[in-house]
């Protein structure tokens, strides 16, 4: 009981120095309004970033957390997959798994993403990095125009063709 209480206590000061601050209150009400990023997910981006300062761009923050994939060629001798960067930081790529692995299951525009990477004979963790650097991009975007996240997606009716 004891762990709880101080896990209690220290989200219930994280809480209140949020709130304290009117510019980290509104990163991570943005943040908020992304679908699978979570309180946590929220924090630690912002801790990361130091709010955002500096004009971090997504692919800066995507490659910071490990979900850019870099190639590995030299003209046509040379062809090895894509990998993403040893040095990454795995905490945060770990908070984003969890997030990705959510929004996949509960957000239909991700589960079509999903299930149609994975029709394309995609490997199922390499669609989840793809949906974890949609995540992280989708934040960048959000905190760079100051505008919660508006989901604009509108389910696609499956094509079937006349056999005429």
């Amino acid at each position: 009981m004891g762990l709880k209480k101080s896990i209690a206590a220290i989200e219930k000061l994280i809480k209140e120095l949020v709130e304290s601050d009117d510019a980290l209150q509104k990163s991570y009400d943005l943040l908020l309004s992304v679908p699978g990023i979570g309180h946590i997910t929220a924090i630690y981006l912002i801790v990361c970033t130091n709010n955002f300062s500096g004009n971090i761009s997504g692919n800066q923050l995507a490659s910071y957390a490990g979900v850019a994939p870099f190639g590995n060629s030299s003209g046509t001798s040379i062809k090895k997959p894509q990998k993403v960067h040893k040095r990454a930081n795995k905490e945060l790529k770990k908070i984003l798994h969890m997030g990705a692995m959510s929004v996949i299951h509960c957000n239909p525009d991700m589960k079509q993403y999903y299930d149609r990477k994975m029709a394309e004979g995609k490997h199922a963790l390499g669609v989840i990095n793809a949906v974890k650097n949609k995540l992280v991009l989708r934040a960048v975007a959000v905190i760079k125009s100051q505008r919660p996240y508006v989901d604009n997606f509108v389910k696609s009716e499956p094509i079937i063709k006349n056999a005429a």
